[in-house]
Order: C-alpha cells, then sequence, then structure tokens
C-alpha cells in the first residue's frame, strides 16, 4: 500500500476533490468568474496592484465604504497551478457589506515557481499591503487571512514562516480563515498533482503546515466541506487538533452539504463570527 493503505488510485481519487462531483469542475470555475466580474463591475475595486516586480505578482483591492475598516485578505486555490486573482473576487460584495475592505492575491504558479517561492509571494503581498495601509485606507491592526485548498497551505505557512515579520511590519492578523486546506505533503507528493510541483523530500517536510505550526496569536477557524474527500476531511482535522494542542485558539467546521468547489461560494465561509 502507498499512503496510510491507499492504493495508487485510491490516493489520487482522495485527492482529485472533483471525483465527489462527477469530475466536472467547469460550473464552478465558470460561477467563480461570472460571480468576480460582477463583483468588479459593481464595486469599487483597484487592479493589478504590483506587490512586486513580475506580472503575476499583483492583487485586487475592493475598498470598504468607510476608512479604517478591517481589511480581509484571500489567497486562492488552484493547487499551485491554476486560477488567479482574476476569479477570486466572488466574496467581495459580503465583505463589505460587513464592512471590511477586501484584498485577493495572484501568486506565480507550478512550474514557473517552486512552493517555497509562492509562500513568500503572499508574505511579500501581505507586506506591500502593510506599507500602503493609509493610502488604501484600512486598519492594518485588523487583519483577516483566509485560503482556500491550495491558498489554505499558503496562507498556513505565511503564518509558520513569517508571523514576526507581519508584526513588525504593523500587521495584526487576528483571524485566520483555512478552508478545504492541504496541511501535510506527503500524500501530494505520491500523486500525479505533484508532477508540476516536484516537491522532494525536504519540501515535503519544510512546507508542510502540519510539520511546521505558527507561533501563538490569531484565531485559527478550520473549515471543511462535508461532501469533500476523506483526505482532506482527515487533513483538515488533524491540523486542527495539531493547533489545538500547541495551544492556539482554533475551531473546527465540518460544513454541512458543502464540497470542495461551493464552499467558498458561501459568504458565511469567509465570515468567521458565523463559524
Amino acid at each position: 500500500m502507498l499512503y496510510r493503505g491507499f492504493s495508487q488510485a485510491e490516493l489520487e481519487r482522495e485527492y482529485s476533490p472533483s471525483s465527489m462531483i462527477g469530475g466536472d469542475l467547469t460550473p464552478y470555475l465558470a460561477s467563480y468568474q461570472t460571480l468576480s466580474a460582477q463583483a468588479r463591475a459593481e464595486l469599487p475595486v483597484q487592479a493589478n496592484l504590483a506587490y512586486g516586480d513580475t506580472p503575476a505578482q499583483v492583487l485586487d483591492f475592493f475598498p470598504a465604504k468607510g476608512a479604517g475598516a478591517p481589511l480581509h485578505v484571500f489567497i486562492h486555490g488552484g493547487y499551485w497551478q491554476d486560477l488567479s486573482q482574476r476569479e477570486s473576487a466572488m466574496m467581495a460584495p459580503a465583505l463589505i457589506e460587513a464592512e471590511q475592505s477586501f484584498a485577493t492575491l495572484n501568486y506565480t504558479l507550478a512550474p514557473d515557481a517552486r512552493l517555497d517561492q509562492m509562500v513568500n509571494e503572499c508574505r511579500d503581498a501581505l507586506l506591500w499591503l502593510a506599507s500602503q495601509a493609509e493610502a488604501l485606507g484600512f486598519d492594518p491592526t485588523r487583519i483577516t487571512l483566509s485560503g482556500h485548498s491550495a491558498g489554505a497551505h499558503l496562507a498556513s505557512m505565511v503564518m509558520a514562516t513569517s508571523a514576526g515579520a507581519l508584526a513588525r511590519a504593523g500587521l495584526r492578523v487576528r483571524d485566520v480563515l483555512l478552508i478545504s486546506g492541504v496541511y501535510d505533503l506527503e500524500p501530494i507528493s505520491l500523486t500525479s498533482v505533484n508532477d508540476p510541483l516536484h516537491l522532494t523530500p525536504v519540501e515535503v517536510n519544510d512546507l508542510s503546515p502540519i510539520r511546521n505550526l505558527p507561533p501563538p496569536g490569531p484565531r485559527y477557524h478550520v473549515s471543511v466541506g462535508e461532501r469533500d474527500t476523506g483526505e482532506f476531511i482527515r487533513q483538515s482535522r488533524d491540523y486542527a487538533e495539531r493547533l489545538r494542542k500547541a495551544g492556539h485558539s482554533v475551531s473546527f467546521a465540518l460544513k454541512h452539504g458543502m464540497h470542495h468547489f461551493d464552499i467558498i461560494l458561501h459568504s458565511g465561509t469567509l465570515l468567521p463570527d458565523t463559524q
């Protein structure tokens, strides 16, 4: 057996979230695109703000209606090799309605970047936001960081590796929302997901959130869809429990009736007070 008693075919299925919805992602990707385009058309937005030197190092910023609002920063998923900030604005209306500003990050995808570069780019985006807090009009001491799927992995690793740098820059991350994430890279390295990633054993160890816990501070909200695969549910439970045992404030939510792709279409997923 390859991993935890799974055969190769079983492991591939467990780490293919689309296996729970018949294999066709098209309707959900279309919803992301349509709803994100609608949000851009209806809300003020500063698009493609450069936080670095390459075309991929950009973010989109949706200001709250009033100055000095908290900021919610979202890191998109796509198994580190797909999607962008352009398809990740659909939650902006609910967050603006909740009197938060909203930023959605882009980062360089595999195979053009390795995972540690992606983590560093997300950190750099947050540091850039810290430097622009006054100009953009948000309160840097009230930050929520969220991520979905691969984005939850990146958010976890940013907190594990760069919490001190963010604090020194004046950002206070109060809540971290981790949605249907990957927290142990070992099984990923054994599936076809690894083909563009080329994970090494050192990277599996050094870039797995479950092996690299963050320092204490924020409240962690770990959620996963009830209709996600068993392995995604297990990883989420295991990471939440590891955080709890390390003394973090953490909640775990199994989202009733939701799966890997529609969980971020529900506004309550991105608002921690509703979890």
